[in-house]
């Protein structure tokens, strides 16, 4: 479909696809957007998840941890995995039209392999970056559909650090007459506030710091697990105070980014954590539970001021993988005894499709060049949410 046809239409199902810094596999999720009177309805359709395949995972993980990237893999990846994406959403789409939905546009996320939200002075430029592979055009050509992508690139270009990108999704999912505060436990953790609908208070977002990311990195390294299920390994251990205390000294939670990684809190840092135990003789229980715990902490630091602020806050959802730790879970609310600790799943949206269905109303919002709300940064500047990005058409569109 041409894309003059595309934005004339007022109700687009859209595909939005993500891959979170965890790198283990694809969420699709299916979304209806109608655009009745100047008001938006959403609604999801369809979900699903591929697993990446070893070997792709594999590399992947070896981009992402890498020292030293070579220009020529980096290439590779890109369309090895946009062509995997493209076929997996190809597949999708299929078993949906049998289920009479028709897909008419997807938005890919991309797979991040580096972020870099702190400005650095090279020449006389202040120059951040953010980098996703996932070749989008690799996806139209698989699919036969318009493919909407690189909006960590568009947002970093308007002065901005590529993440949180999804605030102003969040918003169309999530806001409310009641003040919602959305935490997202993915690789990274990070919320989005909502004040009630008729409050002066402002929309905030940020990101709070490691989620699950150095947990699944020292349960394969120390126990040989993917992931630490459940928190089942980190509730065996005891919070050591000493590393606690080393790991809370990163410069993430003193400074004023908005946004954080692998590059602060993945292998090298998973690394100095197993040194540290290695030397001072702490149990691999021990080292899981304060890597825990750090995870839990950093939310805390990072709501703060939201739920001592807002008097009528009074529950918190969580979303993504990390909202079925139970040591997380737990941890959080013993800190905040007076805020109910729920789902998201309990506002209509699976949690692991968050992301995803985020994903696909943003794609929908590039495409029809809308601007999102305003939210607050750590240095308190209102920042007013572009919507861009690259929209590519398949290759085999008649013109």
């Amino acid at each position: 479909m041409l894309l003059e046809r595309l934005i004339q239409q007022k109700r687009l199902v859209v595909l939005g696809i993500n891959s979170g810094t965890s790198a283990d596999s694809l969420d699709l999720c299916a979304v209806r957007i109608s655009r009745i009177k100047n008001k938006k309805n959403i609604k999801v359709l369809a979900k699903n998840k591929f697993d990446f395949p070893a070997s792709l995972k594999k590399q992947i993980h070896n981009q992402i941890h890498c020292k030293q990237i070579n220009p020529e893999s980096i290439i590779q990846l890109d369309n090895i995995l946009g062509m995997f994406i493209g076929l997996k959403a190809k597949e999708f789409i299929k078993r949906l039209k049998k289920n009479n939905i028709n897909v008419n546009m997807i938005a890919s996320h991309g797979q991040t392999i580096r972020h870099i939200p702190g400005r650095v002075k090279i020449g006389m430029l202040l120059i951040n970056g953010t980098l996703q592979i996932g070749s989008l055009d690799q996806i139209a050509a698989k699919c036969n559909r318009i493919v909407t992508g690189d909006f960590r690139q568009a947002d970093i270009a308007a002065g901005n650090e590529g993440a949180p990108i999804t605030t102003g999704a969040m918003f169309d999912l999530f806001s409310n007459t009641k003040p919602r505060l959305i935490i997202n436990i993915g690789g990274i953790s990070n919320y989005f506030y909502f004040p009630a609908n008729k409050s002066n208070k402002e929309i905030a977002a940020s990101d709070c710091g490691p989620g699950n990311s150095l947990c699944d990195i020292l349960s394969e390294k120390l126990f040989n697990k993917p992931f630490d299920k459940n928190g089942q390994i980190a509730r065996k251990g005891n919070v050591n105070q000493r590393l606690l205390t080393l790991l809370l000294s990163n410069p993430f939670f003193s400074n004023k980014q908005v946004s954080t990684g692998r590059e602060a809190f993945g292998l090298k840092t998973a690394e100095e954590i197993i040194e540290f135990g290695n030397k001072f003789k702490i149990s691999y229980e021990d080292l899981m539970a304060t890597t825990s715990e750090l995870t839990v902490l950093a939310i805390i630091k990072g709501i703060e001021s939201l739920y001592l602020n807002d008097k009528d806050l009074n529950k918190l959802y969580l979303t993504g993988g990390g909202r079925k730790n139970i040591f997380f879970r737990k941890g959080l609310g013993s800190y905040l005894p007076d805020i109910g600790i729920r789902m998201v799943d309990e506002l209509g949206i699976d949690g692991d499709y968050v992301e995803a269905a985020a994903f696909a109303v943003l794609g929908e919002a590039c495409l029809r060049s809308e601007s999102f709300v305003n939210y607050r940064h750590k240095d308190k500047r209102d920042i007013l949410i572009p919507v861009l990005g690259h929209i590519v058409q398949p290759p085999n569109v008649r013109y």
